[in-house]
């Protein structure tokens, strides 16, 4: 049994993993993927039940990677946040970083590499296998954090509800999508999905309970913004989002993400927005009383 499939039936039978690093996940948004292990059942004897290996995983490092043997690469999809290690035992600092390691060991060889680890493993360091850390943060708001709104903020869920805005599942993807991209749009990047990609992943999240598009209406159902996001058992992800610039003082997408950060606290999730480096969204995002979150950037070239 290869490493891919004993990871694929340990989440589907015992693992709960982060909403990107899942099996289901990986398939919808990678090239292709893999996924290096590290067992406690290693070290036993070769007698031991295939059954118990799976079992006895300890440490995972998913990965997405595309190209051939001369411009391998191992990547993080558009559409994915994190790509990082995940531990199934409880382990102190030193075994952390002796089991990162050893999952990064298994790693095939690429002219690229590029992780994005989870914020509780910015002390491990890939330095001794030749990456390079860019640091990075994204605005999260806290599971038992007193969401405070700036004024403005403030000012925008008010009219909202007083004009009766609301929040519904979106019943037009396509409409939704032509919103969410919008913001590329205007700043003259990238989609970072087509149409067809995006109503996959879409159907998919909605299928296996991760996530899915919703969209902010005004009392004469028109579409005023929109915000695809994504959840685990831990977080939702703020992915996507985009407004109907013929109502950009609307306040909808303010409205939108308030109601979606009420949503994500009522069921004892963690909110985060997945980024920005970029100050005037940063700003907006602390506007809802979100903070500064660390996280670890890992590149490795050789190019």
């Amino acid at each position: 049994m290869t490493n891919k499939e004993r990871y694929r039936k340990f989440c589907a039978t015992h693992a709960v993993v982060p909403v990107f690093s899942n099996p289901f996940w990986l398939d919808a948004v990678a090239e292709n993927w893999d996924v290096a292990l590290v067992s406690e059942s290693e070290s036993k004897s070769e007698s031991e039940s295939e059954s118990e290996n799976e079992s006895n995983i300890i440490a995972a490092l998913p990965y997405c990677w595309k190209g051939n043997l001369f411009t391998k690469r191992i990547y993080l999809p558009d559409v994915s946040f994190y790509q990082s290690v995940l531990f199934f035992t409880d382990a102190d600092k030193n075994r952390k970083q002796i089991l990162t390691e050893q999952l990064l060991q298994q790693l095939p060889k690429t002219v690229k590499s590029y992780f994005k680890f989870l914020p509780e493993h910015t002390a491990l360091s890939l330095v001794k296998s030749g990456f390079e850390k860019e640091p990075y943060e994204t605005y999260t708001i806290q599971k038992n954090q007193v969401v405070d709104l700036s004024s403005n903020h403030k000012r925008n869920v008010q009219k909202a509800t007083k004009l009766k805005y609301s929040i519904l599942e979106s019943k037009n993807t396509e409409l939704s999508f032509a919103l969410l991209t919008s913001t590329f749009i205007r700043q003259k990047i990238k989609t970072k999905t087509s149409l067809s990609e995006f109503n996959k992943i879409n159907t998919l999240a909605k299928k296996h309970h991760a996530g899915n598009t919703f969209d902010c209406l005004d009392v004469h159902k028109n579409l005023l913004a929109s915000a695809f996001v994504v959840e685990d058992t831990d977080s939702v992800y703020y992915l996507f989002g985009g407004y109907n610039t013929e109502f950009r003082n609307s306040g909808a997408m303010t409205f939108l993400l308030h109601h979606l950060i009420k949503d994500a606290h009522q069921r004892d999730l963690e909110f985060n927005f997945c980024g920005s480096s970029k100050k005037s969204i940063a700003d907006y995002f602390e506007g809802f009383g979100a903070t500064k979150t660390e996280i670890s950037i890992w590149k490795k070239s050789i190019l």
